[in-house]
């Protein structure tokens, strides 16, 4: 380490360039074509050959050069082409792309316009040392470069010295001799990687811009230094937004550079996948890059969805040579309680605010989690109150330092949390449909669908509250699918299932009715078996018995349920469940075994005085859309049944509920109405994300009927001329979720569309064995009916065949 005296006068061992770009008066490219001619000593009439432009151009550009420079001959111009060749080499920048960074470069250059101090601030390995070199080297100032990553404190100022090539004896004040050095100059101080000597940096810049009004210093830290005039540069990972977003772009720069064969359309997706997973993080990203010349897309993203060991690459030991080398550089820099506050909050399955922070962490963690978050060691995710994430990288770098009993109790207290959390929001769902309401909704579900999915393996007590408050969520406000299958998860956990009483499983009923059938039947099952004579109790059982048999097309016995369920409301005055019995009993009486539509009508028009009676909107707007389902396929009211189909899309999208929004579009695409709301793919695809598999059962057979030119149903007009063989994809598809979904009405309707579909494509043996499962689903009959002529003789029989199953209707379900 080089020591410097402070009893002599500093003296520079070379004479420091006197000539440079003044602020404001930026060199254009020509000016700078002439200027670097200019250094190689050539005539004006050689600068002229050589530019392929006049001489008097070339006079006029370097007059503009003199004035620019303060040049009075051309030996002062020489000199100045020579300053800026040392400049330009000095600072080194990486020879591959800078990419999705010009947004970033432009709002810096605007911050160190009106700052003297600007810090670029940021995780390790986001790119700060790189956007700083980009900066230097292509602004207007005269740029030195600093770095400091070696440096210690007391060597700061040393280090600054020797870059700008000042010797000190005894007694010297060297930061005096630096501020008269950087005075000459617009310069710009770029101090790198000053982590380690943030408080000796601080003390030094302090000096510096205010002994030098025309400096600009950048800095680049995962800390701010702390000085009073600093800016703070926050620096954010690369979008990851697709596969055209900035860090997918670089993740295929850094493979070409590999010599990589580049990826098909396809693999774009996946390369969107692994920057994804990486978080955008610039580091990360460059290390899978040199990953993928050895293993397949596929195969890195398989490894990245375990954990991030494979990205290590073979380079001498250093601060980015793997992930885990980058992060130590700020891990070491914590205190105690920083890194067991940090290891709990990196326990957390998903972001958080203060308050969870607090709840994971101890009372009085707000400052701990303050300097976590000026250490770059947690990054801010938006929403209102803001929250906070560790990147996933950075996260699993922190949970391999943490105790497992620690990541236990952290999971815990998360569970608890957010159980009395979502309790209480669940207890004003029913009545509250605003677009607040709804942005907390969103907000809650994936931390309580994580919270259920940890108390449900850990055998936790608020697995049950959790699991009710977001089955009321998804049910009110629009559902995911990830969180029907958690809830689903639930209702099969006897563990979970043993301190449920009939009430909590008709909410699990009602939120998974979508996507169960079969696991509703046993819900309901349990709910009669433990009812007992408490009347609310058995009023819950009666009304799961009678969605669970309307959903199965048991009419007959989900009516007499119903029938019970609604003299029990009425008993114990519970006007929303005599609303949501109303409700059901007018899905059973639009079943097409009974088709009773005038009597569905009236019971959904019950439901709607109801539910607006309690204040639920949504409900309110579920039922109006049945209503104009029910009106629809009668065919009978087609101009009533587009008019509430436009009342459900106007409140759908007021209140930005997506599931009701696509009940009430699907009414729109069946009425042939030309500007539905959203078109059959937009339909399909929100019926897959909210786990609604019959309302995606019925957007898929209506694209496929729309596909093969097969005639639409009650007022949708006839369809265009098309081919059958188009509509196979879809059917299949349709197919498949009426598997998963155990409904033997869809799965009847979708088999017998695709047993015309495989005969007119000339599938002979696809159209046997489809007319053998149609007979196994639906009965011989079903069989029959759809088996073309020729095929007839050859007609699969089923001796255990049940009874034929209802044909599927466009109905929807209430939420």
């Amino acid at each position: 380490m080089s020591v410097i005296s402070v009893s002599a006068p500093v003296r520079r061992r070379r004479r420091a360039p006197t000539i440079g770009t003044v602020p404001g008066q930026a060199l254009t490219p020509r000016e700078s074509a002439i200027l670097a001619a200019v250094g190689r000593r050539l005539s004006n009439p050689e600068i002229a050959s050589e530019l392929f432009i006049s001489v008097r151009t070339v006079e006029s550009h370097i007059a503009a050069l003199r004035r620019k420079l303060g040049a009075e001959r051309r030996a002062d111009l020489i000199a100045a082409a020579g300053e800026r060749r040392e400049h330009e080499v000095s600072v080194r920048v990486p020879h591959n792309a800078f990419v999705g960074r010009s947004g970033d470069l432009e709002r810096l250059a605007a911050a160190v316009q009106r700052h003297h101090c600007v810090t670029i601030a940021g995780p390790g390995g986001v790119g700060k040392t790189r956007l700083a070199l980009e900066f230097a080297r292509t602004g207007d100032r005269v740029p030195i470069v600093v770095e400091l990553e070696h440096a210690d404190p007391d060597d700061v100022v040393a280090r600054i010295a020797r870059v700008l090539d000042l010797e000190a004896g005894p007694g010297a004040d060297v930061i005096s001799s630096i501020a008269v050095a950087l005075a000459s100059h617009p310069y710009l101080l770029v101090l790198d990687n000053v982590d380690r000597v943030g408080r000796a940096v601080r003390d030094a810049v302090s000096r510096l811009v205010v002994a030098v009004p025309g400096l600009r210093v950048l800095n680049t830290s995962r800390t701010p230094i702390g000085d009073g005039d600093e800016f703070v540069f926050p620096l954010a990972p690369l979008d990851v937004g697709g596969a055209d977003a900035p860090s997918v772009a670089m993740f295929l720069d850094r493979l070409d550079a590999t010599g990589t064969a580049m990826p098909s359309a396809a693999d774009r997706e996946l390369a969107a996948r692994v920057c994804a997973r990486l978080d955008g993080l610039p580091l990360a990203i460059e290390l899978a890059a040199a990953v993928a010349r050895h293993l397949s897309l596929d195969e890195l993203s398989e490894r990245l969805d375990r954990d991030f060991a494979t990205l290590d690459r073979a380079e001498p030991e250093g601060r980015h040579r793997t992930l885990e080398t980058a992060f130590d550089w700020t891990w070491d820099l914590l205190t105690d309680e920083e890194r067991d506050v940090l290891c709990r909050l990196g326990a957390l399955p998903r972001s958080f605010d203060v308050d969870l922070a607090t709840a994971v962490t101890h009372a009085g963690a707000e400052g701990v989690l303050l300097r976590l978050l000026d250490h770059s060691l947690i990054v801010p995710a938006g929403g209102t109150p803001r929250r906070f994430r560790l990147l996933a990288v950075m996260r699993e770098f922190v949970r391999a330092r943490t105790d497992p009993g620690v990541i236990r109790e952290v999971l815990a207290r998360h569970a608890d949390y957010h159980a009395a959390v979502a309790s209480d929001f669940a207890s004003r769902a029913r009545v509250d449909d605003s677009v607040d309401a709804m942005r907390e909704s969103i907000r809650l579900c994936s931390e309580v669908n994580a919270a259920l999915r940890w108390s449900i393996a850990a055998g936790h007590p608020a697995a049950l509250p959790l699991a009710t408050a977001l089955s009321i969520g998804v049910e009110q406000y629009g559902s995911d699918v990830d969180s029907v299958r958690t809830i689903a998860m639930a209702a099969r956990d006897e563990r979970v299932l043993a301190g449920a009483d009939p009430q909590q499983l008709l909410v699990l009923g009602f939120a998974i009715v979508f996507l169960e059938l079969p696991l509703v039947d046993d819900l309901a099952e349990r709910a009669l078996a433990i009812a007992g004579d408490d009347s609310r109790s058995r009023m819950a059982a009666h009304h799961l018995a009678g969605v669970a048999d309307a959903y199965r097309h048991r009419v007959e016995s989900a009516l007499e349920h119903l029938d019970i369920a609604e003299r029990l409301a009425v008993r114990v005055g519970d006007d929303w469940d005599l609303a949501a019995i109303h409700h059901m009993r007018g899905i059973a009486l639009h079943d097409p075994t009974i088709g009773d539509d005038d009597a569905a009508l009236a019971e959904l028009e019950t439901a709607v005085r109801l539910y607006a009676a309690v204040g639920d909107g949504m409900h309110v707007n579920n039922a109006r859309y049945m209503m104009a389902a029910v009106a629809e396929q009668s065919g009978r009211e087609v101009d009533r049944a587009a008019r509430w189909a436009a009342e459900c899309v106007d409140y759908a999208s007021r209140v930005g509920n997506e599931h009701e929004l696509a009940h009430a579009a699907l009414v729109q695409q069946r009425l042939g109405v030309p500007d539905a709301a959203l078109t059959l793919d937009e339909l399909v695809a929100t019926f897959r994300r909210v786990g609604d598999a019959r309302c995606a059962v019925r957007s898929l057979l209506l694209a496929a009927d729309r596909a093969s030119g097969a005639a639409d149903t009650a007022g949708a007009g006839a369809a265009r001329r098309g081919d059958p063989g188009r509509a196979v994809p879809l059917l299949e598809e349709a197919l498949s979720f009426a598997d998963d979904a155990d409904d033997h009405a869809h799965q009847s309707a979708a088999l017998g569309r695709l047993v015309g579909a495989y005969w007119s494509r000339g599938d002979r043996v696809r159209t046997l064995t489809t007319l053998g499962r149609l007979a196994a689903v639906a009965g011989p009959d079903a069989a029959a009916a759809a088996c073309p002529p020729e095929l007839l003789g050859e007609l699969p029989v089923h001796a255990d065949a049940g009874a034929t199953a209802p044909t599927a209707t466009a109905v929807g379900t209430p939420r």
